[in-house]
Order: C-alpha cells, then sequence, then structure tokens
C-alpha cells in the first residue's frame, strides 16, 4: 500500500456527472469537477493513432468492419421508416451514419452500419443493436425490441438481417431496482456500461431512483441533473448506496462520500490498468466481506486490499493533512 498526501486531484474531482447521451460510459461530478475518465477509446488516441485515422484508412481500403454488418444488407438508402415507435433514417450530421429515434424513450441512437450488428443473447433470445469502433470495442448499445427489429427490416428493404450471437467478450447484468439491463464488457466492467432501458416502466424506475438519490443525500444531490446521474451509475454497478453517503467505483478508484459528516468521506485510488478490479471490488460485497455500514470504513477496504494483496493509494482529504501535519510539529 503506498499513502498519497501530495496535492493530486481526489477521485470526486476527475469524476464527471453525466450520462453520455449516445454512449455508455457513466461517471459523477459536482461544482468542483474539472475532468473526466479517460477511456481505452481515448488512450488509444494519446499514443497517436486517432480514431478517424483508423477509420479513414479502413474505409479507404473498402473494408467492411464487421462479420455480418448491417452496411452488407443495405444500398443507397435515402428514405424514413416511421412506426408507431420508432423512426429510422440517414443522418444528416455524419456522412454514411444512420439514426434510430425510439419515440417512447425521447432517445436517439447513432449508429454507423459498417461497424454494427444485430446480436442475439442465445440464453434470453433478446436482440442487441451493437455499435462498435474500429478498434472492436462498444461504441453504443440499444436493445431492439420485435417492432424495432421490423423497422429496420422495412429500412434496409430485406426479409431478413443477419444476426450473430451476443459477444462472448459481454456480459449482462439487471439492476433490481429498476430491471434495466446493463451492458459490460467483461473483465473490463470498471471502464463503463451501456444501460438499455426498453421501456416506459423501466423510465419511470429509473427517475424513482433518482429521486430517492436526491431526497436521501441532500447534502451530495444538489439538482435533478446530478440525481439522474448518480441513478445511472447505479444501474451501472459504479455507485453504491449506504446509510450515510454513497460509494462511487471507479475504473481507477473508489470515491466515498458521506452525506452528513464531509471529514468522514474517503478516496482510494489504484491502477487503471488494472482491470480485474472492479470485479474484486464487487466480490467483496457480494461475498460478504465488506457489507452494510462497513462499507462506509476506509480501513474495512485498507485490510482488504491488503489481504488480496492488491495494489492501492489512499488520498488524504485535506483535514487527515492537516491533522498529520499537526502531529509531525
Amino acid at each position: 500500500m503506498e499513502l498519497q498526501i501530495n496535492c493530486m486531484q481526489s477521485l470526486y474531482r476527475k469524476m464527471e456527472m453525466s450520462q453520455r447521451k449516445n454512449k455508455g460510459y457513466f461517471s459523477i461530478m459536482s461544482n468542483e469537477t474539472e475532468t473526466s475518465l479517460n477511456s481505452l477509446a481515448q488512450e488509444k488516441v494519446q499514443r497517436g493513432f486517432s480514431i478517424h485515422d483508423a477509420y479513414s484508412i479502413m474505409k479507404s481500403s473498402g473494408t467492411k468492419f464487421s462479420v455480418g454488418n448491417l452496411a452488407t444488407v443495405s444500398e443507397n438508402l435515402d428514405k424514413r421508416v416511421d412506426t408507431e415507435r420508432y423512426s429510422i433514417e440517414s443522418t444528416s450530421e455524419i456522412a454514411g451514419y444512420w439514426q434510430i429515434y425510439d419515440k417512447t424513450l425521447n432517445q436517439t441512437f447513432v449508429l454507423n452500419p459498417d461497424t454494427t450488428t444485430l446480436q442475439t443473447d442465445t440464453n434470453t433470445n433478446k436482440n442487441y443493436i451493437v455499435f462498435q469502433n474500429v478498434f472492436g470495442e462498444p461504441e453504443n448499445v440499444m436493445y431492439a425490441d420485435n417492432e424495432l427489429v421490423g423497422a429496420l427490416k422495412q429500412f434496409l428493404n430485406t426479409d431478413s438481417i443477419p444476426t450473430t450471437s451476443l459477444n462472448e467478450n459481454y456480459v449482462i447484468d439487471i439492476n433490481k431496482f429498476t430491471g434495466i439491463e446493463s451492458l459490460k464488457v467483461k473483465g473490463n466492467e470498471g471502464a463503463g456500461s451501456w444501460n438499455l432501458i426498453c421501456n416506459q416502466e423501466q423510465k419511470e424506475k429509473l427517475q424513482e431512483l433518482a429521486n430517492l438519490y436526491k431526497e436521501k443525500y441532500p447534502n451530495l444531490v444538489k439538482t435533478d441533473g446530478m440525481a439522474m446521474g448518480f441513478a445511472d451509475a447505479e444501474v451501472a454497478g459504479q455507485a453504491v448506496r449506504t446509510e450515510n453517503g454513497i460509494m462511487l467505483i471507479a475504473c481507477n478508484g473508489l470515491n466515498y462520500m458521506d452525506n452528513v459528516d464531509p471529514s468522514k468521506s474517503w478516496h482510494i485510488m489504484y491502477s487503471i490498468n488494472d482491470t480485474d478490479m472492479y470485479k474484486k471490488i464487487m466480490n467483496a460485497m457480494t461475498e460478504g466481506y465488506i457489507i452494510g455500514k462497513d462499507i462506509e470504513n476506509v480501513s474495512k477496504w485498507e485490510k482488504y486490499f491488503e489481504e488480496k494483496e492488491l495494489s492501492y493509494e489512499r488520498i488524504l482529504s485535506d483535514e487527515e493533512l492537516e491533522l498529520l501535519q499537526m502531529n509531525k510539529i
């Protein structure tokens, strides 16, 4: 274990509360927020090879990015298909892209047909539209009911759409409070999730969860936007409610915020490259190592990390730093 006592920003400052409307990554922010979590794609860009570069190279070579992608059954599409719930059309925002508008949920799903496939979960027979980036990572995911599949067939002017089994690297969890499915990438669950709201009932349950956050933690959750951000994060498996506060689980750390006594808040950081940490943290709670009020106790987490020989850094609060300095004098 390493003890971090310099002026490094806390995990809370590094997390931004907003659900990217057409992406599945969730993070949390407050008025202090300055930066957001880095995605794997961003890391690749920083290494000098951008998504645009990869797309341009592959597009110019005529490569179809995904086996059975929607582009293989499409022609020059210049039409709009409307059903009771959905509308599908080419988007003028990005050449070659399509957009699906869900009238019930008031959400728009934008996709590149070259890298988008219709995937079926063989365990449930549910269909999902999966838009991947050029690195093969999920960029956007949408649940596809029978009406949407039918609308796609009409849009593509075909009787059948090629489907593949759900990628074996994906796992779908169901949030107990809302019933909303959340798709994650195995082995990298902490990096982000795609919440798949299917109907109006689930949307209302999500709002109910957001209201709960605002009512239970008024000192932490001051706006409707923050409340919805925390609710989204919980569905994604990245926020845990406790008796007195909220714990956030990110790809690079844990952050507990106490609603009553800010001095009881704490921050622990670990390497963003340790992609198993999310699973180990969740196991600590689901397997009974740390439950109930102990979730709020940083010493319980430190003990757990040390017993499991996990590398981490404790980020001291301003109050702890001041006390440490006083003890040195």
